[in-house]
């Protein structure tokens, strides 16, 4: 030793003290064995003795010395002791120990010293024999300082990993099967807090080992594996018994990766299975397990697996069968966060089979997620399933075709969002929640990493997370954290607990000043990853920002080790360091360095990215092209990088900095990042990035101009934003080379939002590709297949792609298979991309040897090319490649969807389309293997339809590619057939397949597929009986092509036909409905084209379809019930319309002049009589005429009558008949009270009406209620019959109707609850009261009739609701003016009634919705518990009442209590605004878009009160933009006017000319710029919710503004118009003034809706363009189709006698009189208050004419009617957002509407 010393320069005694452990290693062994009587071995203890003699000797180390390094290294002298573990192969009886059935013969004996484990076992206990303390065992001398366990653990693993020799492998695992059962011994002692740490690292050491095991086991490496489960089975019993659940959360780790095992290795077969019975079986009962069983995935469907199946099943089936919605549930409860990707194979296997066999559930799930797509639980599915096949994607095949699957089950379905979101990991949102204090949300996510760390299958990085571990929960800030968390229920702190520091030990954490700190980092090569890996370069980017002195967060210093070892570690830290860094960033140096070279990273990305983009159409566009573009820098390179720039923009600069400026922590050029961020597929990021860019662009611009120029030069439009795209485009071009208009278009292509691609100029351009992009956005095939062929100076392949492209989607497949061999002459070495198009046009067409491949057989193949090979081996029947084929297809599939990003939804489907293809084609491998059966096919051909009605709402181009391959795989079938009957049985799946396929394209506007798919029916399958049902389909396409005549002659043909055969129709159902439908078709396409009279169009067609369909009973099939309908639906609205034609024609001028001379000629003939002038030729003639014209007149009215009950008797029939027309309730009331007097109407309501279910009439309850009476009119009984149906409809659905009847009962109530003082109180109100006028009286006494009648039934609940209506009413007229100065809450007066109400068990909670069931069985409604004994007052003039009501599952929902305020008006709106959400969601178009208008619920509750659903989460626009000091404009634009100071310049040029006006309007907006378009970037970080949410709300924009301009809304001042913080959504309140009453007020309103600048601002760069035109359009197009419905509701709203919607002049001076100047009219109302409500029968007449004089300006809206001329819905929209936004209109509003925010 000492000659050593000196050699290498050291003290010896240091370096002995160095290698004690390995000195001690040979002397305690032969102390322990102190009984052994061997010779050899007595002399070697005698030579340790005297060796330890020697070191004891104080010269040498000394006894002090020695004991305390005995002491520390601890740890390490345990762990050499055991190295020297060898078990021999022939033992002596006595001395066996568990591991003696592990050895082998030929184990290889190790170098010496080695020792049997009964020596090992007798040194180790001496060892512990040492210590001066009471405990026996060396485990519990450990347990002092647990960490050491975590030591002697890693140190044995390390040795594990580090060797490859299968032996020495197999004796380190003996080795740490001998520690581990020791510590298995005492594990219930806790090993001094560690046992949660050893029993979870021990578990998955042993599973990574088993995972890692070769493919055959013999020999040796057979005895490691059963080791490894003797092991495991003896930790799993001890974890059982001793530790109560923690094997709970491992559970499902280790059964998963136990199954596989079963059924590869016979020999361990017998162990693995009965440790599984031992886990599941045997512990079914123990609630720490039952739990975690409840929740395995299930159990093989193998015989061995068969009890531990029916066990687990009968745990997690005990409350009875799951639905798919729970069986969904189940799989996402686990956590994905697994290192272990195979353990989910069965749970893969069995979701599969789950959403195979119930697609009917699956559409219920779409259907209900409509609303709240966030919540939906495919979407979710989706987001755990893609999150799997990323983890598994370097691992195992086997998981990702099981996902391939699985997704494949799901299909390209419309999710009805545009993103997936999981963009944050689940860490980052719990730490924000847990703690307010950065750093500690740091060390929790920090932690909770390397938690995970601990259990990776690497021993580096084990080892690397240990010793941060330790570092970090030695600081301060680690101390502090861990005393923060102990109280949360999480495991995590368990696990830690080895690695704590007591609080004497904690470490100060030296911060090492330098004199330059980061100068290191300023180096190119350092940021920008030339030729290395990503993960090179990314380890050594974290750990230069480490070393480089600016970090100064204690926890971050200490992330070292690990980001030495682990990539993912880095790529998750980077972003914390660089914000760490600029935190602490003094002098700006920092960001000054950090800027140039992130800046530079960017710059590097673009320059790579630049090469054109060349893919067609991103949906068929493939991914990997990208990556040879982009060489030198990887795409996760470039995503972690972004992560950066995103995560530092979320991150606040300042408690007071606006979103924008925290955009701007480095000086970055964000159009170059957004650049980056769609390379990288982040679509929306990038689309964030182009705003943030343009609005700096515009910023820098602002502050260069003078102001004095600058006011010349703004024109209005670009006043929101003040360069337009194509300016923008330009700038951008000269300063970074990127055009930001082609980005823009690339951006929108990949997000697959309909109507953005319109936003950037897409129409306006020039560019020959951009023109093509929108052809083929639009689908117009035909065009885009012009401009290809035109614009040769496109580059070839994107040019040949195209046109390839357009003509497959044009159904031109015979010229494109032509066009196809051309250019493989003309180029055979073609790109791979070619190629591909060439496969698929391929196999579409069926021509199978033309095609000899390029690549050898074991390149990648393409999709169509496997597809094709597939197709290929179907017909020669090779199954094992086909099946290889298509394995190998979606393996493909799956990985590349995982190493895409995964924010937009859209970017999915093509891969989904194709997954859902593979899985089709597998199916019906099973078809052609056997021999085929008719119920087979038929089985296979209702998959496919179940799987089509999924897909309804998808885009036709993800659906085509499906069908086209149905199609070939029936033309194959057909093929191979031989058999006659089977072939016409595939004949007849073929010809259904096609027309559904005509259909689907017919609806998708394409109208070449479907001529193509009549053209190969008509091939296929010649007409039986002369007629079949795809002529139907051939008629409808030539119809579709506007080829008239054609498709007319085609269906009279048929008609003629089928009458013909009369006898064949009787019998057959389907002919009958053929023969209908013909009629029915025949009829109403003659009626559109005026090619019959009326009459004749009746009687031959509508009547007889009518007629033969009635005659069909029996079985009723929906195709069935669905004929009827529409029969009988054609045959009344025809009817309707003659009888509206004649009713047109009995108002106009024409008719009265003819009546006006009619009766002078009356007149003339009687004055003839009276003088008995003889009968000349004359008088003759005159009476003749008269006859004649009384004739006609007498026939019109004849007419009349015939077509009105023709009408309602085809509504009511059609009512009856099914579901889908229940809006046309709507026109038959109509037509009923229009005609109340006429008996035959009444005569059939009373008759069939009965039958029609009374919850059809639910959406006119208030139209029916007002008009009830008592009286009997002209003895026909119309209120008889009107009373007994609403009393029908009470009894069926009291929870609808009962407050809507009791208001009615109740009108005057306010008078006789409250006292006479509160009338005189009411100084300035909207309503005074009115005097009962005797109709009214009549009306409360039918409705008091009601009333009682459903009293009978049910008495307790009609006795809690009036009680209820009492108190609202008794409440909403308190006095409230004592507390108008207060802001919080008041406590609610004692005397009040509505303290008492408590558990009213049977009124529902009434401003909650109910939905109406049919059935009136009504369950699980919320009713009401009790009110808060609070109220707020909300602002406004009669001081409404804020109180909330506490429902029966206990959520308090707020209430808006109004009194003096007649609620009908507003009630009646949001009446209109359901039928408008229906007909918009019954529209493709406009559901596709979620297109709605959002209302709350209005329950009146007498003529002067009422109660309204308060909309939480919602903000006024008023609030957000101006109100308060921390109001947007206030914080963004501090420098512009203030908002008052606007005001009062308005208000004082009130009664200037207009162009002083408008002069003056503009000059305010010139210094009052508009800053909505930040709402969503503050509310919304993540881009990707911030896309959605701006989405939703210029949606929202576009539906509301359209239905209030066709409603006539007016008042939009910004207080009125609510913005919900969790959606973006407007919520439009208050809606008094409507069909344009706002014209006639005092200061008339000049804007059609409200688009002022900061709407307009809100909706992003491409403002009115784009997304809020087209919705504009959708939305008009919507109701102007549906003119009928709302004219017909409008109309039943106009004359309801209780519905005051006229301006008076009380209203006008409330409106336009708000509080601020209200002094100087109190004198001259009082005496108008007389006047203005006595409007009595005698204003009748002119009420009418008002309400027709609506009703008429209605239709002109709805008919494209703007001043006097027809526009299309394009040019109306058009008209109408130019009216909106044109300053000379904004400047003449009324200035409390504020229209320059």
């Amino acid at each position: 030793m000492k000659s050593i010393a000196n050699k290498i320069e050291r003290d010896w005694r240091q370096l002995l003290a160095h290698c004690f452990p390995k000195i001690l290693l040979n002397i305690l062994p032969y102390f322990a064995c102190q009984n052994q009587e061997d010779s050899e071995i007595a002399l070697k203890r005698e030579k340790a003795h005297k060796v330890y003699d020697m070191l004891k000797d104080e010269n040498c180390l000394g006894k002090q010395l020695m004991d305390n390094l005995i002491h520390s290294n601890l740890p390490e002298i345990v762990v050499e002791v055991l190295m020297t573990l060898h078990e021999p192969v022939n033992i002596k009886p006595g001395e066996e120990s568990a591991l003696t059935r592990f050895t082998g013969d030929l184990d290889p004996i190790p170098n010496p010293p080695h020792f049997p484990s009964y020596v090992i076992k007798a040194t180790l206990d001496y060892i512990s024999g040492c210590h001066k303390t009471k405990s026996k065992s060396l485990v519990a001398v450990l347990s002092k300082n647990p960490e050491s366990f975590q030591r002697i653990l890693f140190a044995i693993c390390k040795q594990l990993s580090g060797t490859s020799n299968v032996y020495q492998k197999h004796r380190n695992l003996m080795i740490y099967h001998f520690f581990v059962t020791l510590l298995l011994k005492e594990i219930k002692d806790g090993l001094g807090g560690a046992w949660a740490f050893v029993l979870r690292d021990v578990i998955y050491t042993i599973i990574h080992h088993i995972s890692n095991r070769p493919l055959l086991l013999k020999g040796v490496s057979l005895r490691s594996f059963l080791l490894c489960c003797d092991l495991l089975s003896r930790v799993c019993h001890t974890a059982v018994t001793c530790c109560k659940d923690a094997l709970g959360s491992h559970l499902h780790v280790i059964i998963g990766t136990l199954i596989p095992i079963v059924g590869e290795q016979p020999e361990a077969q017998e162990e693995v299975l009965a440790l599984l019975k031992y886990l599941v079986v045997d512990n079914k009962d123990n609630e720490n397990l039952s739990q975690a069983i409840k929740h395995l995935d299930p159990f093989p469907d193998h015989p061995m697996f068969k009890e531990l199946r029916t066990t687990q099943q009968k745990i997690k089936y005990n409350r009875g069968k799951f639905s798919l919605l729970e069986e969904i549930n189940h799989f996402l409860s686990f956590d994905i966060s697994d290192a272990l990707p195979i353990t989910r194979l069965e749970g893969l296997n069995d979701l599969r089979k789950q959403l195979e066999t119930h697609k009917d559930q699956m559409k219920d799930l779409m259907k209900a997620s409509q609303e709240n797509p966030k919540d939906c639980i495919i979407v979710k599915l989706m987001a755990c399933l893609l999150q799997l096949s990323k983890t598994a994607v370097n691992s195992t095949d086997t998981v990702l075709e099981a996902v391939g699957s699985c997704l494949g089950e799901i299909g390209p379905i419309n999710f009805s969002t545009t993103a997936l979101q999981h963009s944050k990991s689940s860490s980052y949102y719990s730490a924000v929640d847990l703690f307010e204090d950065r750093e500690l949300q740091c060390t929790f996510i920090m932690l909770s990493l390397i938690n995970n760390a601990l259990i990776d299958h690497c021993i580096e990085v084990r080892s690397a997370a240990a010793a941060c571990l330790k570092n970090i929960l030695a600081t301060k800030t680690g101390h502090t954290f861990w005393e923060m968390y102990k109280s949360k229920a999480d495991t995590m702190l368990i696990y830690l607990h080895p690695f704590r520091v007591s609080k004497k030990k904690l470490l100060e954490v030296s911060v090492n000043v330098r004199e330059k700190p980061l100068e290191d980092l300023n180096n190119t090569n350092l940021w920008i990853p030339q030729s290395r890996s990503h993960d090179i370069w990314i380890k050594a980017l974290t750990c230069a920002l480490l070393d480089g002195g600016g970090v100064k967060s204690e926890v971050l210093q200490f992330l070292k080790p690990l980001c030495e070892v682990q990539t993912d570690f880095c790529q998750t830290v980077l972003p914390y360091l660089i914000h760490d860094i600029l935190l602490h960033d003094s002098n700006q140096s920092g960001q000054a360095l950090l800027s140039t070279n992130i800046q530079g990273f960017f710059t590097t990305c673009c320059k790579f990215a630049k090469a054109p983009s060349r893919s067609s159409t991103p949906v068929n566009s493939d991914p990997d092209s990208e990556t040879l573009v982009c060489g030198s820098l990887d795409k996760i390179s470039r995503r972690a990088m972004l992560a950066v720039v995103d995560y530092l923009r979320q991150q606040k600069r300042s408690p007071s900095s606006t979103v924008f400026e925290d955009s701007f922590w480095l000086e970055l050029n964000y159009l170059q990042v957004a650049m980056t961020a769609q390379s990288c597929a982040a679509h929306f990021t990038a689309l964030l990035y182009v705003e943030i860019y343009a609005d700096k662009i515009n910023l820098d611009k602002k502050q260069k101009r003078s102001p004095s120029r600058a006011a010349k030069q703004l024109t209005f439009e670009e006043g929101s934003q003040n360069l337009t795209i194509t300016g923008l485009s330009e700038k951008s071009e000269e300063e970074t080379g990127i055009n930001l208009q082609g980005l823009l278009m690339d951006i929108y292509r990949s997000i697959g939002e309909p109507d953005s691609l319109y936003g950037c100029g897409g129409g306006k351009m020039l560019q020959p590709l951009a023109r093509i992009r929108t052809y083929e956005h639009e689908a117009v095939w035909g065009k885009a297949l012009v401009t290809y062929d035109l614009e040769t100076s496109l580059p070839p392949s994107t040019r040949q792609a195209g046109i390839i492209e357009a003509l497959q989607n044009f159904g031109l497949c015979d010229t494109l298979s032509i066009y196809l061999k051309g250019l493989e002459q003309e180029n055979p070495k073609c790109s791979l991309e070619l190629q591909e198009l060439r496969y698929q046009a391929a196999w579409r067409n069926m021509q199978w040897d033309q095609i000899f491949s390029v690549k050898d057989e074991m390149g990648e193949r393409g999709y169509h090319e496997s597809l094709y090979d597939a197709l290929q081996c179907l017909r020669d029947k090779e199954f094992p490649t086909f099946y290889e084929r298509l394995k190998c297809a979606r393996i493909k599939e799956v990985e590349e969807l995982s190493k895409a990003s995964l924010e937009s939804v859209y970017s999915l489907l093509p891969t989904l389309c194709r997954l859902q293809t593979i899985g089709e084609l597998e199916h019906t491998g099973q078809l052609f293997s056997g021999s085929l059966t008719n119920r087979q096919l038929n089985d296979m051909y209702l998959k496919w339809q179940s799987q089509s009605q999924l897909l309804q709402d998808s885009d036709f181009s993800f659906q085509e590619p499906i069908m086209a391959l149905r199609t070939v795989i029936l033309k194959i079938l057909l093929e191979k057939e031989n058999e006659n009957t089977k072939r016409e049985c595939i004949k007849d799946t073929l010809t259904k397949h096609l027309v559904e396929l005509s259909r689907l394209a017919r609806v998708a506007k394409n109208t070449q597929l479907p001529e193509r798919a009549v053209f190969q029916i008509k091939q296929y399958s010649p007409t039986r009986h002369g007629v079949s049902e795809w002529q139907l389909e051939e008629a409808q396409v030539f119809w579709a092509k506007k080829e008239e005549t054609l498709a007319l002659s085609i269906l009279k043909n048929m008609v003629k036909k089928l009458d013909e055969d009369w006898f064949m129709v009787e019998k057959d159902p389907n002919l009958k409905l053929i023969y209908t439908e013909c009629l029915r078709l025949c009829g109403s396409w003659l009626a559109e084209t005026c090619l019959e009279n009326p009459t004749v169009i009746m009687q031959n067609y509508l009547e007889k379809a009518v007629e033969v369909a009635g005659s069909q009973n029996g079985d009723h099939s929906d195709e069935l019930k669905s004929g009827k309908m529409k029969a009988f639906l054609s045959l009344a609205r025809f009817s309707d319309t003659q009888y509206q034609r004649i009713e047109n024609y009995m108002k106009s001028s024409e008719f009265e002049n003819k009546q006006a001379l009619l009766m002078a000629a009356k007149q003339e003939v009687c004055l003839l009589r009276e003088h008995k002038i003889q009968a000349n030729r004359y008088t003759v003639k005159v009476q003749r005429e008269l006859e004649l014209d009384e004739r006609a007149i007498h026939a019109l009215r004849e007419d009349r009558r015939r077509f009105l009950c023709k009408a309602v008797e085809n509504y009511i029939r059609c009512l009856l008949s099914g579901d889908e027309c229940d809006l046309w309730i709507f026109r038959l009331c109509s037509l009923w009270l229009e005609n109340s007097g006429v008996s035959d109407v009444n005569v059939m309501i009373k008759r069939e009406g009965e039958k029609i279910p009374s919850y059809k009439f639910l959406p006119l309850m208030y139209q029916l209620a007002a008009r009830m009476g008592t009286k009997m009119m002209d003895g026909l009984g119309f209120h008889h019959i009107l009373n007994n149906l609403i009393a029908r409809i009470s009894l069926d659905h009291p929870h609808h109707t009962l407050f809507i009847i009791l208001a009615l009962a109740n009108a005057n109530k306010d008078e006789l609850l409250t006292k006479p003082e509160a009338a005189r109180q009411s100084r300035l109100t909207k309503n005074v009261p009115k005097e009962i006028s005797p109709l009214d009286m009549d009306r409360m006494e039918a409705a008091s009739n009601i009333i009682n009648i459903i009293k009978c039934q049910r008495a307790d609940m009609v006795r809690s609701v009036e009680a209820l209506c009492n108190a609202y009413i008794i409440l909403a007229n308190l006095d409230a003016s004592p507390w108008k100065s207060q802001r919080g809450g008041v406590s609610i007066p004692s005397n009040q009634p509505i303290t008492k109400l408590k558990d009213l068990d049977d009124v529902v909670v009434p401003t909650l919705e109910i939905k109406v069931d049919p059935s009136g069985k009504y369950e699980n409604l919320v009713t009401v518990r009790s009110f808060k004994p609070e109220f707020r007052l909300a602002g406004g003039l009669n001081l409404p009442k804020i109180i909330d009501c506490v429902g029966s599952d206990g959520r308090e929902r707020r209430q808006l209590v109004k009194g003096r305020d007649d609620l009908r008006q507003d009630a009646v709106m949001q009446q209109v605004f359901q039928m408008c959400n229906t007909l918009l969601q019954q529209n493709t178009e406009t559901r596709k878009r979620k297109l709605t208008i959002r209302r709350y619920k209005v329950v009146p509750l007498s003529q002067r009160s009422g109660v309204l659903e308060w909309c939480t989460g919602t903000i006024p626009l008023g609030e957000f933009l101006i109100n308060t000091d921390r109001s947007a404009h206030k914080r963004y634009r501090p420098k512009d006017y203030t908002s008052l100071f606007c005001q009062t310049t308005m208000m004082n040029a009130l009664k200037k000319a207009s162009e002083e006006k408008y002069v003056i309007f503009m000059d305010i907006c010139q210094n009052f710029q508009p800053v909505f378009r930040y709402f969503c970037m503050e509310k919304f970080l993540d881009p990707a919710v911030w896309f959605e949410k701006r989405l939703a709300y210029t949606r929202s924009v576009a539906t509301s503004s359209i239905v209030g301009y066709i409603l006539g809304l007016g008042d939009r001042h910004v207080q009125n118009i609510l913005l919900d913080e969790q959606t973006a959504e407007l919520v439009h309140i208050d809606l008094g003034v409507a069909f344009e009453q706002g014209k006639i007020l005092p200061t008339p309103e000049t804007v059609p809706f409200r688009l002022t600048r900061d709407v307009v601002d809100g909706m992003g760069i491409t403002g009115v363009e784009g997304v809020f035109r087209r919705c504009c359009e959708k939305t008009m197009a919507v109701m102007r189709n549906s003119q009928e419905a709302l004219l017909t509701i409008v109309e039943v709203l106009l004359y309801d006698p209780l519905f005051d919607w006229t301006m008076n002049p009380l209203k006008a001076l409330y409106l336009q009189q708000r509080p601020e100047d209200e002094d100087d009219t109190t004198g001259s109302l009082n005496s108008s208050n007389q006047d203005c409500n006595t409007k009595a029968s005698s204003d009748t007449q002119t009420f009418n004419t008002v309400a027709e004089r609506v009703l008429m300006r209605l239709q002109e809206k709805l008919k494209g009617v703007e001043e006097g001329t027809v526009l299309s819905v394009g040019g109306q929209v058009n008209l109408l957002i130019q009216q909106a936004m044109d300053p000379k209109n904004l400047s003449h509003l009324y200035p409390g509407w504020k229209a320059w925010v």
